[in-house]
């Protein structure tokens, strides 16, 4: 009933979080037009690239450090990852000065404040806080809603530019109202001492890094066929694109929020035994034919549907949003898999996994969108399903 009831709560409070950028999906459409709806895609792309180094998988880190060693020194963890953001960022920083790259200095502390509040998400997701948790998440697509809006309102030129500065705003204003106002979580008990900064610097580097690939191989399979296509065909293309992918996005915040509330559960009976590798198997078989319904509500939909949501210029969007949504689709049965490696620490063969489907996701990407942008789509649904397959293998050994 726990379980239950915590994922109904994560499920409402992040389905409602993300319905709000969501809904604000056909403004952004009609405002920039198919063309700087692309450029925007272009520039956010650059986001989650910074997001892989920046970030460096610290909500993760945080999170397996409270199952495994529980609250004691927990805070100098977060410190520890605080100071290496805030250090990666101002080279980062740095770099957009020198080459005069404003818009990416945008970025960069979007980035930054993106993985503040994530490890603030994280915290309270440890602690089992699901009010809390949905609390930020709320806080940050409001302000994020409320400051693009204004700030497109109130200008008329470099309307791209304004979205990138909503979001820095909007995610430092979440990170102190989280922080600040909400307060910590932890006690500070544990004096800060230079050792133990590095202690914890070194272990955020163990479970970080080899996570870099695997990130890298997400990144990959999710972001780079915008700049590829920002490359090989028009702007316009590239929103038309964009825009249905986006509208398929609402299956990965589905079960993404569902894992969320799942896995300190997860987590907690792999530790007492109580879950076994059968379960796992069992659980995982029963996924494989739910992935394709999404697809199939996407396809049964008319095209006014996606005309009114969207835009009478992005009526190409459907076939996007179908495609996709049988892609993402094969994410229900990865994490069902991957969970039970992520506990076990097996984060060098999961990276492994991920960069194989990579690379066989790059390579088809290139040569399937040299025809045609509509084949790009086929390279993520192949891959993904290569991904799944790995891990069964792996998983299906175990007693």
């Amino acid at each position: 009933m726990r379980i239950l009831k915590d994922s109904f709560i994560y499920l409402a409070g992040e389905l409602f979080a993300k319905s709000l950028p969501f809904l604000m999906l056909p403004y952004l459409t009609r405002k920039l037009g198919p063309e700087g709806f692309g450029e925007l895609s272009y520039y956010l792309t650059w986001l989650a690239l910074f997001g892989i180094f920046i970030g460096l998988s610290q909500e993760g880190a945080v999170t397996r450090y409270f199952y495994f060693y529980g609250e004691k020194a927990l805070n100098t963890v977060v410190t520890a990852g605080y100071l290496y953001n805030v250090v990666i960022s101002a080279i980062l920083l740095l770099g957009c000065w020198f080459f005069q790259a404003e818009i990416m200095a945008y970025i960069v502390l979007a980035t930054m404040f993106q993985s503040f509040v994530n490890v603030q998400l994280a915290l309270r997701q440890c602690q089992k806080q699901p009010f809390k948790y949905i609390t930020i998440q709320i806080i940050l697509s409001l302000t994020n809603v409320v400051f693009t809006v204004a700030a497109l309102e109130l200008f008329s030129e470099d309307l791209v530019a304004y979205r990138i500065l909503a979001i820095v705003v909007a995610n430092a204003l979440t990170f102190f109202i989280a922080s600040v106002v909400l307060g910590n979580l932890f006690s500070t008990e544990n004096k800060l001492t230079v050792n133990r900064l590095k202690l914890s610097v070194l272990y955020l580097f163990s479970f970080g890094v080899p996570l870099i690939l695997h990130q890298s191989s997400f990144f990959i399979k999710g972001q780079l066929d915008r700049l590829f296509i920002y490359e090989h065909y028009s702007k316009a293309e590239l929103g038309i694109f964009s825009a249905g992918v986006q509208v398929a996005a609402v299956l990965p915040i589905v079960l993404m929020a569902l894992n969320k509330a799942i896995v300190p559960y997860y987590y907690q009976n792999l530790k007492e035994k109580k879950l076994s590798i059968q379960t796992i198997k069992k659980y995982t078989l029963l996924c494989m034919p739910l992935c394709i319904i999404p697809a199939l509500i996407g396809f049964v939909l008319p095209e006014s549907f996606y005309v009114w949501f969207l835009g009478e210029k992005y009526v190409e969007s459907k076939y996007y949003v179908v495609m996709y949504l049988l892609g993402y689709g094969a994410n229900l049965p990865y994490l069902m898999l991957v969970n039970y490696l992520f506990f076990h620490a097996k984060n060098k063969l999961i990276a492994s996994v991920t960069f194989i489907s990579s690379i066989f996701y790059v390579v088809l990407m290139i040569v399937l969108g040299q025809y045609s942008i509509e084949y790009i789509p086929y390279a993520l649904i192949l891959s993904n399903l290569l991904m799944v397959v790995m891990l069964w293998k792996y998983v299906i050994k175990k007693k």
